[in-house]
């Protein structure tokens, strides 16, 4: 991947191990993982100096879930990806009216994810085919 192609990535889960996997994903693909974060209040302090270009959430956070995170970075005009093992039609549509640029299942393939982190970095929305699937289920 060209350098100008590049996104600086804020990676928001967690487990640990996940996010290292995730680290090591994007970073075979160019992209440069710039910041982490386990949870709400420790993403909104750290992303301050990261200069992400988006963030890739988990929507379960321990004891906290994401949606109030996704306001928060989209009124810091930080796009995010949604990345969770949630895929009911209650949590996409939530992650959407809370401001999510893409939602992608963590059941789909690494490619779905690179291409939707490609489409938000684009500025482009990106919903991965196992959450069409359950917002077509209605």
């Amino acid at each position: 991947m060209s350098n100008d192609k590049a996104a600086r990535i804020f990676l928001i889960d967690d487990h640990p191990a996940v996010r290292q996997g995730l680290q090591l994903l994007f970073e075979q693909e160019g992209h440069i993982v710039c910041g982490e974060a386990d949870g709400t209040a420790e993403t909104l302090e750290r992303i301050k100096t990261s200069a992400a270009d988006l963030a890739l959430l988990d929507i379960s956070l321990g004891e906290e879930n994401g949606f109030a995170c996704i306001a928060e970075l989209r009124n810091r005009s930080i796009p995010v990806l949604v990345y969770s093992m949630h895929e009911d039609e209650n949590t996409i549509d939530r992650a959407f009216d809370a401001g999510a640029a893409g939602y992608v299942s963590k059941r789909e393939q690494p490619e779905v994810l690179l291409a939707a982190v490609a489409d938000v970095f684009a500025g482009k929305c990106h919903v991965s085919p196992r959450a069409v699937r359950s917002l077509r289920r209605t």
